[in-house]
């Protein structure tokens, strides 16, 4: 157990007015005391210039083959400059197949197309298709959105994969 005399106290004086609401709430801290050596250290650390603690740190990875960059916070390390940098854009895995334009004259062979990727009954391709642009198959891997982008285009369709 830590000694009565290295804790610091946070009691307040039974004589003492409580007042809630403009004193903050304190809570119990422990002091731990350093021994001497390390008091030593940390004061001539606080006498160190920039350039001095840069060298101190290149010595001490040097010295115990430890990386000090791999504990600070990245934050510190990449300043401004992380932040003007784009952020990673991640591969897509599924697709869209997106019918944008069906010519008058090849209706009815792309609405059999259509039916066919869109699983939808024949009476039902006609409403189906009425408003362009439509998705005919969502959520699709890449091989399976270009068969069914190739098999509109062949039947005359305009089409995208988004």
């Amino acid at each position: 157990m830590i000694a009565s005399k290295t804790r610091l106290s946070t009691c307040r004086p039974s004589s003492a007015p409580f007042k809630a609401a403009t004193r903050p709430v304190q809570s119990r801290h422990v002091a731990v005391r350093a021994s001497e050596s390390v008091a030593e250290i940390v004061n001539k650390l606080k006498t160190l210039t920039l350039l001095e603690a840069a060298e101190l740190v290149k010595e001490i990875e040097t010295t115990f083959g430890v990386d000090a960059s791999a504990a600070a916070p990245v934050a510190m390390i990449a300043g401004p400059a992380a932040a003007a940098a784009a952020p990673v854009v991640e591969e897509k895995t599924t697709f869209d197949v997106v019918l944008e334009d069906i010519p008058a004259d090849k209706k009815v062979g792309i609405y059999k197309v259509v039916r066919n990727i869109a699983g939808i009954a024949v009476n039902q391709v006609k409403d189906f298709t009425a408003t362009l642009p439509k998705t005919v198959l969502e959520g699709a891997s890449k091989a399976d959105a270009e068969t069914a982008k190739n098999q509109l285009a062949e039947a005359g369709a305009k089409v995208k994969i988004a």
